[in-house]
C-alpha cells in the first residue's frame, strides 16, 4: 500500500511512475481473500485501512479513489476474539456498551477498558507523535520537551516508564479475563509493528 500511495501521489503531481510488484498480487497487505472457507472472504490486515483513511494521503487521494469506485464500509463491531474453548468478546464502537459487555465477562475489566481507552485519548498527541516519528529527531525532541514542560519531567518519565512495560505483564495484571486479554493482545502486537 505504501508504494501504491506514493505512486498515486507522484502521479497526481504529474510524474511518470512505474510500480513493480515483487509479490504475486498487487496491494501489499490490503486485499480480500478466502482464507478460512470457500465463499467466506476476509479483508486481510484490515487494520491498515483505518490507518490509511485517517492519513493525509487519503485526504489527498480520497475523491479520486471514490471516483474510481473505492468505498469503505464501516461497521459498529470492528473487532472481536473467539478462543478455542468458545469464549468470546466483541468490541463495538460504543464505549458504554463495551464497558458493560466486558464487565459482564469479568467484573471490573470493562471499567479498566474504559480507563485505558480514556488514557489513550488523553495522551494521543504524545503516543502517536512517538509512534509516527523518528526517535532521534528534532520533532521528537520538541514533542518530548513540550510534554516535559506541560507534565513536569518526573510525570513524563513515569508515563514513559509505564508505556515501556512489557504488554504481557500489563495484560496479566490489568485484566482478570483470559478472553479480554486475548481481545487486547493483537492491538499490542500491532503497536509493536
Amino acid at each position: 500500500i505504501n508504494a501504491l500511495v506514493c505512486a498515486a501521489m507522484l502521479g497526481g503531481k504529474g510524474a511518470k511512475v512505474l510500480v513493480l510488484e515483487r509479490n504475486d498480487r498487487i496491494g501489499g497487505c490490503m486485499r480480500t481473500e478466502e482464507i478460512t472457507a470457500p465463499g467466506f472472504v476476509h479483508d486481510v490486515m484490515a487494520t491498515t485501512f483505518v490507518l490509511f483513511i485517517t492519513s493525509p494521503a487519503f485526504a489527498a487521494l480520497g475523491e479520486d479513489l471514490a471516483r474510481h469506485g473505492l468505498e469503505f464500509c464501516h461497521t459498529a463491531t470492528p473487532t472481536g476474539v473467539l478462543r478455542p474453548d468458545g469464549s468470546h468478546a466483541v468490541l463495538s464502537t460504543d464505549r458504554a456498551a463495551n464497558i458493560a459487555a466486558l464487565n459482564k465477562i469479568a467484573s471490573g475489566d470493562g471499567d479498566r477498558h474504559g480507563n485505558d481507552v480514556g488514557g489513550i485519548e488523553r495522551n494521543a498527541g504524545l503516543l502517536f507523535g512517538l509512534l509516527g516519528g523518528a526517535l532521534w529527531s528534532y520533532p521528537t525532541t520538541k514533542l518530548l520537551t513540550g510534554e516535559a514542560w506541560r507534565r513536569g519531567p518526573r510525570n513524563l518519565a513515569a508515563f514513559l516508564g509505564e508505556a515501556l512495560a512489557p504488554a504481557r505483564g500489563w495484560l496479566e495484571t490489568a485484566y482478570t479475563s483470559e478472553t479480554i486479554r486475548a481481545l487486547w493482545a493483537p492491538w499490542v502486537l500491532h503497536a509493536g509493528l
